[in-house]
């Protein structure tokens, strides 16, 4: 690690995926200085990673928003010694890679449940109320009595939750205020703890058989890949609505598409695509009764502060030779 007068942590942030700086020079005030790196999004080429390469040279932190950490990255970064994700999902580093070269990886679990947790309850009223159809044929067709459409009410209807971790409690929460009957399924949880939620446990085909609202709340990893694919939507409610404010993967487009189209699900609401920004020519733009969101179920102000500020403060917390709060691996040197 470089010495404390040398170092610097760099936050990779860009207009479109900003960081709420105040937290993060609060955090490590004192620590080391702070430095803004524009990196892209999407994965980039190795050209393009060797150029970047050059802008975290002498970095020990890295606070992750946009940006893809690989093994050929890190090689070009030898005084990197912590990524904190700014997030609760780390698909976007290479684990394995940073605990071979000794780099800590943290997250910040939590810190945007509340945020959400509130854009998948304006997702599932917006899909049972058709708020966005009636929306654009008042504005855009001078609608009055035409754009009135006939919706549901959430009271009575059966939730049901793919994963009951931060994000899916504050859903069960917020929807059992509305009346809604919640069940879940958490592989990570046993009966007991989910009873105590307030959540009514069940294997995920006998959930997706009863729910009338699927929402999504699990992390992508192999065994969650296309967890909702043909298989699994033909086990659901003819007319169910399906929420994703998860990982984009974890839905077969083209499998959901499909079910829209032929009328077995209801509707379907996206924050999150398998590939971002979504290929125009992609099935879901075709798909009728779907409700797309630009992966801005984080995107408020005072969760930007808190994800800031919790992956600041482990950055801080290590480069004191403290022990991190969130901490993801365990580097090997």
């Amino acid at each position: 690690m470089p010495s404390k007068k040398g170092r610097w942590v760099a936050v990779t942030a860009t207009d479109d995926f900003p960081v709420a700086m105040k937290p993060v020079r609060e955090a490590l005030k004192g620590i080391a200085p702070v430095r803004t790196v524009p990196l892209p999004f999407s994965p980039i080429s190795a050209a393009q990673e060797k150029k970047f390469a050059k802008l975290f040279q002498g970095a020990a932190g890295m606070l992750l928003r946009p940006g893809y950490i690989t093994p050929s990255l890190l090689d070009q970064l030898p005084d990197l010694k912590v990524v904190a994700v700014h997030g609760a999902g780390v698909d976007q580093v290479d684990v394995d890679a940073c605990t071979e070269r000794g780099v800590l990886v943290t997250n910040a679990p939590g810190a945007n449940a509340d945020s959400v947790a509130e854009l998948t309850l304006g997702l599932m009223i917006s899909l049972a109320r058709q708020i966005p159809q009636s929306a654009w044929q008042v504005h855009h067709q001078n609608a009055w009595g035409d754009a009135r459409h006939t919706g549901s009410e959430l009271r009575g209807k059966t939730l049901g939750l793919v994963a009951v971790g931060q994000i899916g409690r504050r859903v069960a929460h917020l929807c059992k205020a509305f009346g809604m009957k919640v069940c879940g399924y958490d592989p990570g949880l046993n009966a007991k703890e989910m009873r105590a939620l307030g959540v009514r446990p069940m294997k995920l085909d006998a959930l997706l058989a009863e729910a009338d609202y699927v929402s999504l709340h699990a992390p992508h990893l192999p065994a969650t890949h296309h967890l909702i694919d043909r298989k699994a939507i033909a086990i659901m409610k003819k007319g169910a609505f399906l929420i994703n404010a998860a990982r984009g993967p974890l839905v077969d487009e083209a499998a959901m598409a499909r079910a829209l189209k032929r009328g077995k699900l209801g509707g379907a609401a996206l924050d999150v695509l398998e590939g971002e920004p979504p290929d125009p020519k992609s099935p879901i733009f075709d798909a009728p009764n779907i409700l797309l969101t630009p992966h801005m179920a984080g995107s408020t102000g005072e969760c930007l502060e808190r994800i800031a500020g919790t992956a600041a403060a482990d950055i801080a917390r290590f480069l004191e030779g403290k022990r991190p709060k969130y901490r993801i691996n365990r580097p090997r040197r």
